[in-house]
């Protein structure tokens, strides 16, 4: 993070600029450190996302950037692990997501103010395509900002059955985004993490 600015502040208030540094200072780098343990350069990015939302979901629990960058590193780690243990038990020889995917590339930008508004909120108009459950459990995650266990107790579910959902909105939305021509990186992190939360506020 650049040290002109107090960036601790921007990044607990949940502010664009925060995750667009955070994602020039260190993804690529976790990439690269992801795709080292699970060689698959795909899921690699697709760990290095989800970890940056966990990051911001829980971004009121850091004081410093060290804290921010061993928490990056940790969990991208520990992910990688969850993944790797999943893949040596799946007796079909499938990997966590099968199938012709779109590559993961930026299909739109988000660095002009105007233009990233416009695209968040057309972002939003993509969650309506979801699928059931996976949109209901997204809006409740992500909107409402319940925990796991409060969305699964209401949908009457398990919350590994909410956590699987959770997931696999995520990739349906990023591959939505894509193919739309809406996604970029540090705009998918801040849509899910923070302004869907900002909606119902």
């Amino acid at each position: 993070m650049s040290p002109h600015h107090d960036c601790i502040t921007d990044f607990k208030r949940g502010h664009y600029s925060a995750v667009s540094e955070l994602f020039n200072d260190y993804y690529e780098t976790l990439v690269e450190f992801a795709a080292q343990l699970i060689i698959h350069n795909r899921e690699a990015h697709q760990i290095v996302q989800e970890t940056y939302i966990k990051l911001f979901g829980m971004r009121d629990r850091f004081d410093t950037e060290a804290d921010v960058k061993a928490f990056l590193y940790i969990t991208v780690r520990n992910i990688c692990f969850a993944y790797i243990k999943q893949e040596k038990e799946e007796t079909s020889g499938e990997g966590m997501e099968t199938g012709n995917k779109p590559e993961i590339v930026s299909t739109a930008s988000t660095d002009d103010e105007t233009t990233r508004a416009v695209i968040l909120q057309k972002m939003h108009g993509q969650v309506a395509l979801l699928p059931d459950p996976e949109q209901t459990v997204f809006r409740l995650l992500f909107y409402d900002n319940r925990s796991i266990p409060s969305v699964a107790e209401q949908l009457k579910l398990t919350p590994m059955a909410v956590g699987q959902s959770r997931v696999q909105a995520i990739r349906l939305l990023r591959e939505k985004l894509i193919e739309a021509g809406l996604f970029t990186v540090p705009g998918f992190i801040y849509f899910v993490a923070i302004f869907c939360g900002e909606q119902h506020s």
